[in-house]
């Protein structure tokens, strides 16, 4: 991780699952504590299935990725922040590239 980030920022990590990479971009919407849990009320659908893992020892962060249409709400993530990194300001908010 590069320094910390603040709600707004832009940043970008990549996600691996079922065989695939992908880089992915969205916006930092909620900065979790140290030993606390992302806001249940605000991000519901983290807390879904088998819910989102133990409270984390460090500072981490809530990203939404934008949906493919501007009416999509996107998806929201609780990455791991040693692998986010600011968004290059080239980058769109909504890129979720398959490498």
């Amino acid at each position: 991780m590069v320094g910390e980030f603040k709600v707004g920022d832009k940043v970008t990590w990549v996600s691996q699952a079922g065989g695939h990479t992908k880089v992915k971009t969205g916006v930092v919407e909620e900065v979790v504590t140290p030993g606390g849990r992302p806001s249940r009320e605000a991000f519901e659908s983290l807390y879904t299935s088998n819910g989102i893992g133990a409270p984390r020892k460090h500072l981490s962060y809530v990203v939404r990725v934008p949906g493919a249409t501007s009416k999509a709400a996107g998806a929201v993530y609780w990455p791991r922040a040693a692998s986010l990194q600011p968004a290059p300001e080239d980058v769109k908010t909504n890129s979720d590239r398959t490498e």
